[in-house]
């Protein structure tokens, strides 16, 4: 029996209160919890961490026999404080109807093993109540950290956050925020069509032919604003607007976000819309605002996403003129090279057609710097230059704001694409190519970049070092040492790869020596190693941290690159699972 709409609609007020701003640490909750050694059943857990309301509760449901017994189970446990927040009159209510504690709780509950590593975005989950939860994974940047941009995850079960993890006997314990409240599965028209302030809006979402959209796709975040929102637009506005159905879509789809963002997912910045515009978000002490509307209520939840109640209707203002990326490069004094051998290669119309395409694109100062053969050799074969080109085109929008370090995508002409995020996030390479500008377009983004990508296959770093002619030495003491495998199939790495001619320099006899003693030489070799990806304009001078402990020193000037007595000779020789620059000696 589900909880009646006057119940679930205080719940829903009492229990979702919005944040001030998204916490990816560990609140006041966590203080009061502590995990024993030898973990029991998950009634014995529960108590031994101190969540004495949710066993109180189990008890009272009748439920601690079941969740005693062989399982697994999956539970996601309010804290104390998360019951406290619930209206003492309302909670009252819930404890003295067990049919109505037992739906309660049975909607924390899954009926198999869900560990933190398959909590995962977007993910569904079936509750032992029979309703659905949702699984969020946000991520956000921890700017104070050197040289990266690191990134923390927030997990939310329907907008509750995730505290810690306990093991249990029987199954697992995932500690939250907040009691969560089964609702029958309603998307998102249904759960405006049980308010009584989204009449407006549903009469709006009709005409501009959004009602399927809203009702049947999805995960979508809304930003849903009531009738007096709409009521407060300029007198004839809303008219115009019914009046004007495509303006009346745009509009709409402002306030329409791909993907659930409950309101632990927000960040202050900008947002991305399907309508092709970006929102911004600000998050104070005590208010969220997208660009003039502020959030009144948060979180309500629904079968395909989440809808955050606004105060007013989201207005931006006039679009620029709409240029599509084969318009842009033809109006970009920088970039006509380009332009000219995309229209060669026969892809500007692919280019200007709806996409959404990201392109890099490479400057004509990048064109230039490629010697006259090579670039005539790709002027004489069309499909040699349109495999280049395609090289630099991914069939997605990657906003500036989703890229992450060691982000690997896959090109349109099937190959990968590494970028890297380098000084807290202010140079972003792409296979090591420098993202100089952002250009958006129509149907897609141009991040301008100051070097020719070269696909080569996506050869792991072995195999790079295999198709080259001076590595035969580092090749074979790779494999003695047993590290070949290693940097073949696993990264992502940074070599500093010592030359036939680094080795021959040893003094006479060391080479034999450490090939006669394998650990010895793995040693050396770990020695140029380093665990990411380093390309040169993410080199400082400073130290780096070795893939087998220890540190090595790193010299940039404007003599070049040392690393420790070694110069760097040929820098960002790309692979699939790293990078190598070349050197001069072994380190």
């Amino acid at each position: 029996m589900y909880l009646t709409a006057t119940l679930i609609t205080l719940l829903i007020a009492l229990s979702s209160a919005f944040p001030g701003r998204p916490h990816h640490h560990q609140n006041t909750h966590t203080r009061r919890i502590t995990q024993q050694n030898t973990p029991g059943t998950i009634p014995t857990v529960l108590t031994n961490i101190g969540l004495t309301t949710l066993v109180d509760s189990v008890v009272k449901a009748g439920l601690a026999e079941t969740l005693s017994g062989p399982g697994p189970f999956t539970v996601f446990a309010p804290t104390n404080e998360a019951f406290s927040s619930v209206d003492p009159t309302t909670l009252d209510t819930i404890l003295k109807d067990v049919n109505l504690l037992q739906k309660v709780l049975t909607y924390h509950v899954v009926a198999s093993l869900i560990p933190s590593s398959g909590l995962t975005n977007e993910a569904i989950a079936r509750s032992v109540s029979g309703e659905n939860l949702r699984i969020n994974v946000y991520k956000s940047v921890q700017p104070e950290i050197a040289m990266y941009k690191y990134l923390i995850q927030a997990i939310t079960v329907n907008g509750a956050l995730k505290i810690k993890t306990f093991e249990a006997s029987n199954g697992i314990i995932h500690v939250i925020d907040k009691v969560l409240v089964p609702e029958p599965e309603s998307n998102i028209i249904q759960v405006l069509e049980k308010k009584d302030k989204f009449s407006t809006l549903l009469t709006a979402l009709n005409i501009a032919g959004l009602t399927p959209t809203a009702k049947n796709d999805g995960p979508f975040t809304l930003f849903a604003p009531t009738d007096a929102a709409f009521s407060s637009l300029p007198a004839g506005a809303l008219d115009s607007l019914i009046k004007n159905p495509e303006e009346l879509k745009k509009i709409l789809l402002t306030h329409l976000v791909a993907g659930t963002v409950f309101s632990r997912g927000l960040s202050s910045g900008s947002i991305p819309v399907v309508s092709g515009a970006n929102v911004k978000a600000v998050l104070g002490s005590n208010r969220v605002t997208i660009d003039n509307a502020q959030v009144i209520e948060p979180d309500l939840f629904a079968s395909n996403g989440v809808i955050h109640v606004i105060d007013s209707v989201i207005l931006q203002p006039p679009m620029p003129e709409v240029r599509d990326i084969s318009m842009i490069l033809n109006k970009e004094s920088g970039l006509t090279t380009l332009a000219s051998l995309v229209a060669k290669a026969g892809l500007a119309d692919a280019l200007s057609g709806p996409g959404p395409f990201t392109l890099f694109a490479p400057t004509n100062d990048a064109f230039a710097a490629i010697d006259s053969a090579t670039l005539n050799t790709l002027l004489q074969d069309v499909n040699l230059l349109k495999g280049v080109l395609t090289y630099h085109v991914v069939t997605s929008t990657l906003a500036p704001t989703s890229i992450e370090n060691e982000l690997v995508i896959k090109s349109l002409a099937g190959e990968s694409l590494r970028l890297n995020l380098y000084k807290k996030g202010k140079v972003v390479t792409i296979n090591g190519a420098l993202s100089l500008n952002v250009l958006e377009a129509s149907n897609g983004i141009i991040y301008v970049i100051d070097k020719v990508l070269v696909p080569d296959n996506d050869k792991s770093i072995v195999k790079v070092l295999e198709s080259k002619l001076k590595f035969t030495t580092l090749i074979t003491a790779l494999g003695v040492a047993g590290l070949k495998n290693h940097l073949d199939t696993a990264g992502p790495f940074t070599l500093f790869a010592p030359t036939d001619d680094a080795f021959k320099a040893l003094p006479a006899g060391a080479l034999d020596s450490l090939i006669n003693k394998p650990e010895e030489l793995k040693k050396v070799l770990l020695d140029h190693v380093v665990p990411n990806t380093l390309y040169s304009r993410g080199l400082l001078s400073g130290q780096l941290n070795l893939a087998r402990g220890g540190v090595v020193a790193v010299t940039v000037n404007e003599n070049g690159v040392k690393i420790s007595n070694s110069d760097v000779i040929e820098a960002d020789v790309v692979a699939a699972n790293g990078v190598i620059h070349v050197i001069n000696n072994l380190i």
